[in-house]
């Protein structure tokens, strides 16, 4: 599993390279328990994008690696038109070359102009047999009992889910048939919340127990919205902080150590200096001012902008503003071609999006359970506008958690904030740490917060919050169990468990909060200190030439 995350960030990383800081592929495989806690109830889960897209021959399409020669003859066709816009200062075919040139690597994964699978792809046939299988089965153990991965719906995660969600109301009416049961449990990881929301919208609830949400960007995105608009930036306090996460680079710390540690270090001394920010600043200024609006929309559209369940993740607030920068205004020439797509994305917002605090009121009020877990206390990507944000890496804890006021990322919450929360009763909602406050969620009692875990943690604590909320005779609050309170941290003694958060455990941090950062001395000593081992890692990699 370390091999696939390490595998997973190196395959991120040229992603991002390819598209020139303009997209970066979100929610990929995670980790999950091969047994995990078990309910009364069947549960049915929903994955994120993890299930292998394949092509008619069942050869896999898509899986977030891009060939290096692909890359190579990328850049060859592309530089010159770009150096040739920088005399002329038109772009224009450079925008238009780049497009199709991204396009041709992304041929087979690309959905066509109204949303809909080319080449015959999809799923797999061994997950449409799991599916089958499943639905024709009653899963129970010996004690009667459900696993929590049992009953596991696959589906194409990047088709309309107001499509998709017709297959789930078939899958579902068939296990309630074989268990013979009267209701589900209904949970998610990442994009998987996307099916669930759908499901409540347009079926309802009345069969449905309990639901829970575990780091979903199925309420949202800025992630997204950032680069589906073009709206990204480079902080170089963000860079730093990202480079030297303890919780987001071991695997690629553990795999490439000594150049790990080059880059970290580099990036650390770049920052003392200043340089750094001027070179982050002249890319901002100069080049990305000039190019991002040209350069997005093509971008987006060759790789994954043709994937509804993709724009599912679009913020409710800002959906009409990103779509219209994708496809342009009603009537243009991009609107039009795309135009039966747009129309499967209005249809999502309007059902599903724009009703998520309505839909879930609603299920609330009749009696379902509801889990939200939220984590935090981890860098966002440093390309984006909401990189400040304290998140999971891959999601805002904020969105996450449908609306905590949170403190920006190596900061606490103002001090006076905190004091008039508390005077109005609101105290306990506070984590120790003076991060996070829930009392503004939209369910500040239904909300559990993980501190130190990312995005693709999803560790049995997180999975036996759900699951004791949905079996709890009544109903369950974060006041309800001992064992999982409201805020929780990774155990520092390295086993993948969680404890409840105190003064003494709460800073988990590898980085300063509220402190002083290391001076430009500091930086330049421990530069030097690795030098000779950075010039023997050049000599070695000249050698291989």
């Amino acid at each position: 599993m370390k091999k696939a995350r390490f595998h997973k960030l190196k395959t991120r990383a040229i992603s991002l390279a390819m598209a020139l800081l303009v997209l970066l592929p979100l929610c990929s495989f995670f980790s999950f328990a091969e047994s995990g806690p078990h309910t009364i109830l069947p549960c049915i889960y929903f994955r994120g994008n993890s299930e292998p897209i394949v092509d008619e021959n069942g050869t896999q399409v898509y899986d977030f690696d891009v060939n290096m020669d692909q890359i190579k003859d990328l850049a060859k066709t592309v530089l010159p038109l770009f150096l040739k816009g920088l005399v002329t200062d038109n772009f224009d075919v450079y925008y238009r070359t780049f497009g199709e040139e991204m396009s041709k690597i992304y041929d087979r994964c690309r959905l066509d102009e109204s949303g809909n699978p080319r080449y015959g792809t999809g799923i797999s046939q061994g997950n449409k047999d799991a599916n089958a299988y499943e639905m024709t089965h009653d899963k129970a153990d010996g004690e009667g009992r459900y696993d929590m991965w049992c009953y596991c719906f696959r589906n194409d995660w990047r088709l309309d889910p107001l499509k998709t969600v017709e297959d789930v109301n078939t899958y579902i009416d068939a296990v309630l048939a074989v268990t013979g049961k009267e209701k589900v449990n209904l949970v998610c990881k990442c994009l998987g919340g996307d099916l669930i929301l759908t499901y409540l919208a347009v079926y309802g609830w009345k069969k449905v127990n309990g639901v829970g949400f575990g780091s979903t960007v199925a309420f949202g995105g800025e992630e997204v919205d950032d680069m589906f608009s073009g709206n990204m930036n480079i902080d170089p306090d963000q860079v730093e902080r990202f480079v030297n996460d303890r919780f987001l680079q071991k695997e690629l710390k553990t795999k490439n150590e000594l150049l790990y540690t080059f880059l970290q270090e580099t990036v650390t001394l770049a920052q003392a200096t200043g340089a750094l920010k001027r070179v982050t600043s002249f890319f901002m200024k100069t080049l990305y001012a000039k190019l991002y609006e040209g350069l997005t929309p093509e971008l987006v559209l060759a790789m994954y902008g043709t994937w509804p369940g993709y724009w599912a993740m679009v913020t409710p607030e800002n959906y009409q503003s990103t779509r219209d920068f994708i496809f342009g205004k009603p009537g243009s020439e991009r609107y039009t071609k795309y135009a039966a797509l747009i129309e499967k994305l209005d249809a999502y917002d309007a059902t599903v999006r724009q009703r998520i605090p309505e839909v879930l009121m609603g299920a609330t009020k009749d009696g379902v359970k509801l889990a939200i877990v939220s984590k935090y206390g981890l860098q966002m990507p440093p390309i984006l506008k909401s990189a400040d944000e304290t998140g999971d890496v891959w999601a805002t804890t904020k969105r996450t958690s449908l609306g905590a006021t949170t403190a920006k990322i190596g900061t606490t919450l103002d001090p006076a904030y905190v004091a008039g929360r508390k005077a109005v009763g609101y105290g306990k909602y506070i984590s120790p740490d003076n991060i996070i406050d829930a009392s503004t969620c939209r369910f500040p009692d239904n909300t559990w917060f993980l501190k130190g875990l990312a995005h693709d943690d999803w560790w049995i604590d997180e999975n036996e919050i759900m699951l004791s909320v949905f079996d709890y005779d009544g109903n369950a609050t974060v006041d309800t169990f001992e064992r999982y309170p409201q805020f929780l941290v990774r155990n520092p003694d390295g086993s993948e468990t969680c404890i409840p958060m105190t003064e003494e455990n709460m800073n988990n941090e590898t980085y300063p909060v509220n402190g002083t950062a290391p001076t430009f001395f500091d930086n330049l000593r421990t530069f030097f200190t690795h030098i000779g081992a950075w010039f023997r890692l050049l000599i070695d990699l000249l050698k291989t030439l």
